[in-house]
């Protein structure tokens, strides 16, 4: 893999809405040099839409490893479908973002969580009050590699209740990904070639990160803590750009900011590009959490 100018690190938002609060964007050169939070160069929260634009701008300076963090696509493998039953079922990952796209579209600032409104696919997700009867805690294989592999307990993206949820997360990305893959010298890995790419972008599970650093089950809030996650993958602390304090200082700022050092570190191993349950059915229907081995 050719080498990557700059590694972003980005905590991403399913949430309705236009400024998100919880989307955060991190950055970090190729060295050992702490990762540091970028604003929006707009003012105020970041939307979705300007994470693209921001993103595209980076990769025609630059060439820009992104690590974003929800599911790229959803389950597949298991049933050889992503909504088992529904006849006109997606063929790969492209159909199935091209679907959340024509069901979503109406729908301000890349929100993608009313797919899970609209039936046939009701009845496959938990929403609200409402569990569809079809619902199942269905989980990717990268997924099941994952908690197999102690790196986490993934949610199912077809659970879209309680703080846990990542469901609304996912169907918001896949209409950002399917825009930035509008765009020439964009490569969404694995489902594409990486090598010659400006930008590639990968999913990234800052838990992983976190729990491969060896510091165990629970978000990063303190800078005692980042700060061992980031040396473990080679990377200057953040606590004297943050006054020695976390005041301040969210969950979502910490899996931005881990995310963009593991992605430095890990960048260069051939491995991370080619883990061992990536098989060819696997990259065409589901995807892959980039660091999951």
């Amino acid at each position: 893999m050719t080498a990557f100018d700059l590694f972003v690190g980005i905590d991403w938002s399913g949430e309705r809405g236009t400024r998100l609060r919880r989307l955060q964007v991190a950055v970090c050169a190729p060295g050992d040099g702490a990762p540091v939070l970028v604003a929006n160069p707009r003012g105020g929260p970041w939307s979705r839409p300007d994470v693209i634009h921001w993103l595209l701008a980076r990769s025609s300076a630059a060439r820009v490893l992104c690590g974003l963090d929800f599911s790229f696509s959803f389950p597949w493998q298991d049933h050889r479908a992503y909504f088992p039953g529904f006849a006109d079922d997606p063929a790969d990952y492209a159909a199935f973002w091209d679907l959340v796209e024509a069901m979503c579209f109406d729908d301000e600032c890349l929100f993608g969580g009313a797919l899970a409104d609209v039936e046939p696919f009701a009845d496959h997700f938990r929403r609200g009050i409402m569990t569809g009867e079809a619902y199942r805690r269905r989980l990717r294989e990268t997924e099941r590699q994952a908690q197999a592999g102690g790196r986490g307990t993934p949610e199912s993206v077809f659970n879209m209740v309680g703080a846990r949820q990542v469901g609304k997360a996912a169907l918001s990305g896949m209409r950002a990904l399917r825009w930035l893959n509008s765009h020439d010298g964009v490569a969404i890995w694995p489902f594409e070639p990486a090598d010659d790419a400006r930008l590639v972008a990968v999913e990234a599970f800052p838990t992983a990160f976190v729990r491969l650093a060896g510091e165990g089950p629970g978000k990063v809030r303190d800078l005692s803590r980042l700060d061992r996650v980031l040396a473990h993958y080679g990377s200057r602390g953040v606590g004297e750009a943050w006054g020695g304090e976390g005041a301040g200082l969210t969950d979502d700022m910490t899996d931005a900011l881990v995310a963009a050092a593991a992605l430095r570190a890990l960048a260069a191993d051939p491995a991370m590009w080619n883990p061992p349950g990536l098989s060819d059915s696997v990259r065409r229907s589901e995807g892959w959490t980039f660091g999951i081995l």
